[in-house]
């Protein structure tokens, strides 16, 4: 009884009977106890007595719903088997109902033959089975020990429990719980807890408002008021969405004060929430949790009781504090030990074996991890065998136990070697997708046998060979083989072939991703059927194919049988998916099967051209194009894609885009006309095949081997790449243009000083000759800067030729007159230093001159006349439009002619730089020698530089190659010219200034600028000024 204001507790338990394993929790104290439903309602009790402080009661009325334990050992071994959930929950500790999920109203052997239970002891009024929305015949033993709404008088709730809606003789649940809330409404009038209603629920009752016939209704009060609260079942939170939203639409006094939903499918309703003047909470049951509601409510006399407030409380059952451990609990612990111990002793021999290693001991170790192991292979077998499936399959983590040795096999040893109570799981998988299953399972496991999440994912199989690769990733399977169930040998796996499988409810149901794998959105194509749970424990299953198959003279072979083959050596994976793009010409895609299938047929339907071709140029252009049937039969044609360079014009509108086909008759006809647009299209040539689809009635979606088409070639040739200089042609001719200026003015200085003692010093005909020789050079930029572009053909040849002509004889001239030079001093300088007279003359120096020049001009004119160089554009990685132009030869006598003149004019430098390397030591007033000898070097360092960059260059960058050899011609050059004649006008100048200034000393200046004294030490090379001893004609020194 409650009063007008109160609070009560709600408890839906989903604990088991025991509080841990047969073997554990033999006292109330011991560690070992792990949750169980004395636990449960310990913590419940004390709960009560909490919550209650502050208040006139010393505990608050709770109801507990008790979910049956009908899966654990303890139930499976204890000889009244299922029925032992009423000695424990009724005769224990009192409970007056419980709940289940309806496959219990067939699982009595009164009602079914293939059941082979007799649970009618389970049966009885003290303790019916709540279950609100399932239509059971009278001719069902459960018919009389079954409610659909438990009024609990302590808290004066009455208690709903909606099954899902795919269970055994299911009724729909929203008419269901509609019928119910109007029951509870009809009995709250009749108790007198609130005054009939006006609505169409209750019109019956309207005529009777002012008759005797109330009086029969007692004072209204809350005491006689129930408050219906409904707990909801079903997957998904749609299905939960949808039967909140139908019960909000009820009116106000026949709804639910609260909706439970116990499968956790909305999470924003984990704290309870007021919805439409519904209290709505969801919570995902489990066997380790408890779970409470403490509902406050207060009277109202329109609508009975109402919900104020709902306050959720839960917290693990293990370990039980010790402050939960009343008398009441350590009473049922003794009890449930007493009756433990009873299943314990029933434990009788299900079939024989051989020795059974390990699966799980103390240690870290679990092989059933690293591989195949033969208590997983035992499992599969029997899941096999009892679904007659073609495959069967369980995760390694599942797995656990001792062993056993060989011999009998108890039932305790198939609880210890899987203490889950799964399920029997059964569906049909094609071969693509049980490849996408067994691929998961072998890229995430660890195969390392050590205790990982990762690790218990490898599947342990059965109707299987796997073959893998560990030391590839992520897909690691080399081969899969399923057993024939008719020839008894493995194959191949197909990959469209239909195979039936079969494994447990936590693989189909629980353990992500697996229940994706083997549900309703992966398993769509035809003939696959998504895992369906079969009320079968594994356990059972188990039992009755070691009893069937196995005998003491025949016991099960443990040993392991290569299902799982892990081969390093292998590198080829296999891949079994396709997708729509996999699909190649004469192929098409199959949604269904997801599979692409050959072309099977083929029609007479045709263009009346096999091949158009377009050019860019053909912009106005128009061409028709006929399709016939050549059929005697109707066919349908739909247009594909075309490219959006092609406008059909005139059949455009009518077919083209359109996803509807068009059906052609016996010998009809449609003609296409057609035009480009080249603005669409980038550089290159298109090659595209324009296609109409032909279809028997549509049968077959877009197969390209059975299209009617016709195909298209479009050019657009890219803008022509000619690769000519540019702009960097001016920078050429400056480059140019400054050479012969510096040339100019050092010639014009030198002819202008030529009497001037330090021009005198220097020689002037060999400063002109290097004057020269850098023109020379110098003016090779200007055939080397014409191309195709400004001048014709013979113009571009002539300018080949010119090249070696203008470079070879500047560099002759300029080397011949520094060797020259460089001869000559040292030549005076020896015979300075053996004291004897020689003389030089000018036909001496210019000999060298004349005799490289002379060989130079013989060689070239050779060259001219026997293959000269031409102008001749080469195509770049064999594209026309991509071209570039160079000097050749018709022959490889060019190549012969370039080698001769380069060794020639090579070895007379190396011989300048010899002379240079001997005049090192000379000092001299103007360090003649050493200027001259520095101007070599920076020539013989610029060739060494230069010459491999340019081999380095592609031919066909004629930029950088342009770029390159001007700025060596320059350099060349300007390093000559500026290393010789800076010093020159530097040391003139100073000259000029001094004998201003000393007008009165220059007849003693003069002479000490032409003459030095000579010293003779042991050691020393005599220093002389080279062309102070000698005149332009010769020179006589005194011999020793």
């Amino acid at each position: 009884m409650i009063n007008a204001t109160t609070a009560v507790l709600l408890a839906t338990s989903w604990a088991p009977l025991l509080s841990g394993q047969l073997h554990q929790c033999l006292n109330a104290d011991d560690p070992d106890c792990r949750g169980g439903v004395a636990a449960f309602r310990a913590m419940l009790r004390y709960n009560s007595k909490l919550e209650a402080q502050g208040t006139q009661d010393d505990a608050l009325p709770f109801a507990h719903v008790q979910l049956l334990d009908k899966d654990s050992a303890f139930v499976h071994m204890h000889p009244l088997g299922l029925s032992v959930n009423r000695l424990i929950l009724n005769g224990l500790m009192g409970l007056d109902v419980f709940a289940s999920s309806p496959s219990i109203l067939l699982q009595n052997k009164l009602d079914y033959e293939v059941s082979s239970q007799d649970i009618s002891s389970l049966q009885t009024h003290d303790m019916p089975l709540l279950l609100s929305n399932v239509g059971i015949p009278p001719t069902n033993s459960w018919h009389p020990f079954t409610k659909a709404v438990h009024f609990d008088t302590e808290t004066r709730l009455a208690i709903l429990s909606l099954s899902m809606s795919t269970e055994a003789l299911n009724v729909p649940q929203i008419p269901a719980a509609s019928g119910m809330l109007r029951y509870v409404r009809k009995m709250n009038e009749e108790n007198g807890c609130v005054m009939p209603s006006s609505s169409h629920y209750t019109a019956y009752s309207d005529s009777f408002l002012n008759s005797n016939v109330t009086n029969k209704v007692g004072e209204v009060s809350p005491s006689n008021c129930w408050l219906p609260v409904v707990q909801h079942s079903d997957k998904g939170a749609d299905p939960f969405e949808s039967f909140l939203k139908a019960m909000a639409l009820l009116p106000q006094g026949h709804r639910p004060a609260m909706i439970i939903d116990i499968e956790g499918n909305v999470k924003e309703y984990e704290e309870p929430t007021l919805i439409e003047g519904i209290w709505v909470a969801s919570l995902e049951l489990n066997s380790r949790t408890y779970f409470q509601h403490k509902l406050e409510m207060s009277y109202d006399t329109t609508y009975g009781l109402q919900l104020d407030n709902v306050e959720l409380i839960s917290a693990p059952l293990s370990p039980l504090p010790d402050e939960m451990k009343d008398e009441i609990y350590r009473q049922e612990i003794d009890t449930l030990r007493k009756a433990a111990d009873e299943a314990m002793t029933n434990n009788p021999i299900i079939g024989y074996s051989d020795e059974m290693p390990f699966a799980r001991d103390l240690t870290s170790y679990r092989p059933c991890k690293s591989g195949e192991c033969p208590i997983g292979n035992l499992f599969t077998d029997a899941a096999r065998w009892y679904a007659k499936a073609d495959v069967a399959f369980v995760t390694s983590g599942g797995v656990r136990g001792p062993g056993w040795q060989a011999g009998d096999v108890h039932v305790s040893n198939v609880w210890e070697s899987l203490p889950f109570p799964n399920l029997l799981c059964t569906g049909k998988i094609n071969g693509v997708h049980l490849f996408q299953l067994l691929n998961y399972s072998m890229s995430v496991a660890t195969f390392e046998g050590e205790n990982t999440d990762d690790g218990g994912r490898l599947l342990q199989l059965s109707g299987l060979k796997v073959t893998y690769n560990t030391e590839l990733s992520p897909s690691r399977i080399i081969s899969i083989d399923v057993l024939d169930r008719e020839s008894g040998e493995f194959k191949p796996i197909d990959r469209l072939q239909i195979y039936e499988f079969a494994t447990d409810s936590y693989l189909c149901g629980g353990y992500k991703p697996f229940p994706s794998l083997l549900g309703r959105d992966n398993l769509v194509v035809a003939g696959e059927q998504p895992g369906t749970i079969i009320e079968k424990l594994y356990q059972e299953i188990l039992a009755d194919f070691l009893d069937a198959t196995t005998s003491l003279e025949s016991p099960y072979n443990t040993t392991i049988k290569n299902r799982l083959v892990n081969d390093t050596a292998a590198t080829e994976v296999l891949n079994l998916v396709q997708t729509e793009k996999s699909c190649v010409p004469g192929e098409y895609w199959e949604a269904a099967i997801q599979t692409c299938l050959p072309c099977a047929v083929n029609f007479d339907v045709s263009f009346s051209k096999e091949l158009i071709e377009f050019e860019a140029t053909d912009r106005g252009r128009v061409e028709t194009i006929t399709l016939t049937n050549n059929e005697e039969f109707d066919v349908a044609i739909i247009p594909k894609i075309l490219p959006g360079w092609l406008v059909l014009d005139s059949a455009q509108s009518a077919y083209a885009g359109s996803d509807t086909p068009t059906t052609l008759g016996a010998g009809e006809s449609l003609d296409f006309s057609m035009s480009i647009i080249p603005s669409e299209l980038e550089e290159g040539t298109v090659y595209v095949t324009i296609a109409f689809g032909v279809l028997d009635g549509g049968d077959y979606h877009g197969c390209v081997g059975s299209d009617a088409g016709f195909d298209i070639t479009m050019r657009v040739l890219p803008t022509e790449q000619l690769n000519q200089l540019g702009q960097i042609r001016a920078a050429g001719f400056t480059l140019f243009g400054i050479i012969a200026m510096t040339s100019v003015s050092c010639a014009g200085f030198v002819i202008c000083h030529k009497q001037h003692q330090v021009v005198r010093a220097l020689q002037p005909i060999f400063l002109l000759c290097i004057c020269c020789g850098a023109l020379l050079m110098g003016s090779a930029i200007v055939p080397l800067s014409i191309d195709d572009k400004i001048a014709s053909q013979s113009g571009c040849d002539i300018s080949c030729m010119a090249l070696p002509w203008l470079l070879s004889l500047g560099f002759s001239v300029a080397i011949s007159a520094l060797f020259a030079k460089l001869w000559r001093i040292n030549r005076i300088i020896l015979a300075s230093v053996t004291m004897r007279r020689v003389k030089v003359r000018v036909q001496d120096v210019a000999m060298p001159l004349v005799v490289l020049l002379v060989v130079n001009i013989t060689v070239l004119l050779c060259w001219t006349l026997i293959d000269p160089l031409v102008y001749k554009r080469f195509e770049i990685d064999g594209a026309s439009w991509n071209t570039y132009g160079r000097c050749v030869g018709s022959s490889n006598v060019s190549n012969t002619f370039l080698i001769i003149l380069s060794v020639l004019n090579l070895v007379m430098l190396f011989l300048a730089l010899f002379q240079a390397w001997k005049a090192r030591k000379i000092s001299d007033e103007f360090s003649e020698t050493k200027i001259v000898g520095g101007a070599l070097y920076g020539w013989l360092q610029l060739l060494i530089v230069g010459v491999p960059v340019a081999l380095l260059i592609s031919e066909d960058d004629t930029t950088a190659r342009y770029f390159l050899f001007v700025a060596l011609i320059f350099l060349v050059s300007m390093s000559m010219l500026l290393i010789i004649f800076v010093p020159l006008i530097v040391q003139t100048k100073r000259a000029q200034k001094k004998r201003n200034r000393k007008s009165s000393q220059e007849s003693e200046g003069a002479s000490a600028y032409y003459g030095q004294e000579r010293e003779s030490t042991a050691g020393r090379v005599p220093v002389v000024s080279a062309l102070s001893t000698v005149q332009e004609e010769s020179a006589a020194i005194p011999s020793v």
